[in-house]
């Protein structure tokens, strides 16, 4: 019978993750109840973690390793099912998934530790309506809203003359000029080419990306063979339906700058190539957010720079 309340801990932890995960999809909750605030990401996966605990015989809080292992088990177990129910995906899963392991493993020593004195009664069930008290007070403080710069450069071989109509067009970079790597695996699409247009008036780029992202850039800046900006539009890009870009690409915790190159002149036939992103984070987790943020665009920007260092040189 222990045994039988003790799954039932992972099942009801589980499914307590579920509702509030559902809960913010949905839309005329929208400012009640939001994914990616502080109570979502630290607060409820703590709670997750009680939930084995509370069920579990007294025999567990003799062993501080179970009291570790048995909520980041139900953690774990509730990622896997919103990744399988398409609710997340795997670079979504990466952004929650550090604290909520953090949050569980350690709430679950000191809160089981101490409920080892105490004893459970139905009082403290009243901890797990937490989320709907804190969330709503959280919303009222205002986010913090900072402008980042992410920027690389790289050595091309060749005169600015003919390094800038790469720049304004990003020749096709086939996969091994770009490579894999870890963003690569967890779903961060990877750049195919870009292409300049215009609509008889403005001059715009579209970069085109795998898994049919497209990015619409509108030309801000340009001065030929030294220096071109671009400013992302995201309502007129074509972007994917998946909770990368939903919650994250199209929110507004998000929003992208600009994109500019600028050429410095070394000698005749060798040019520093500058790449830099602007953008912007609107959050009260701007620390830990700018560590993603800041980590896949110096990824990608190295990448790029690389590829089409080799396509010019080539």
């Amino acid at each position: 019978m222990k045994s039988n309340t003790q799954y039932l801990g992972f099942i009801l932890g589980i499914i307590y993750g579920l509702v509030f995960r559902l809960i913010s999809d949905v839309e005329y909750l929208d400012g009640f109840y939001n994914v990616y605030s502080i109570t979502f990401i630290w607060v409820i996966p703590a709670l997750i973690g009680l939930f084995p605990i509370m069920f579990s015989s007294s025999k567990i809080y003799l062993s501080p390793l179970k009291l570790f292992l048995y909520p980041v088990l139900t953690i774990f177990l509730f990622l896997i099912i919103t990744l399988v129910t398409g609710l997340e995906d795997v670079f979504c899963l990466f952004i929650i998934g550090i604290p909520f392991f953090i949050a569980a493993g350690v709430i679950g020593i000191l809160l089981g530790t101490y409920m080892k004195d105490k004893m459970i009664n139905k009082k403290i069930y009243s901890i797990f309506l937490l989320p709907l008290i804190l969330n709503p007070i959280e919303n009222i403080i205002p986010n913090k809203s900072e402008e980042f710069k992410v920027e690389h450069s790289i050595i091309i071989n060749k005169n600015k003359s003919e390094i800038f109509p790469n720049l304004l067009e990003v020749q096709t970079i086939n996969e091994k000029q770009y490579g894999n790597g870890f963003f690569q695996i967890v779903g961060i699409p990877k750049p195919l080419n870009s292409k300049m247009y215009s609509d008889g008036e403005n001059r715009y780029r579209i970069g085109y990306f795998t898994d049919d992202f497209e990015l619409y850039e509108s030309v801000d800046t340009l001065k030929e063979n030294e220096f071109v900006s671009f400013q992302i539009h995201l309502d007129k890009s074509q972007l994917r339906n998946q909770p990368t870009d939903i919650h994250l690409v199209q929110s507004d915790y998000f929003k992208f700058g600009k994109i500019s190159y600028s050429l410095i002149e070394i000698d005749t036939n060798k040019a520093k190539v500058i790449l830099s992103c602007d953008y912007r984070l609107n959050s009260k987790m701007n620390l830990y957010a700018n560590f993603w943020a800041e980590k896949i665009i110096s990824d990608f920007e190295k990448r790029l720079l690389k590829s089409i260092k080799i396509n010019i040189e080539t």
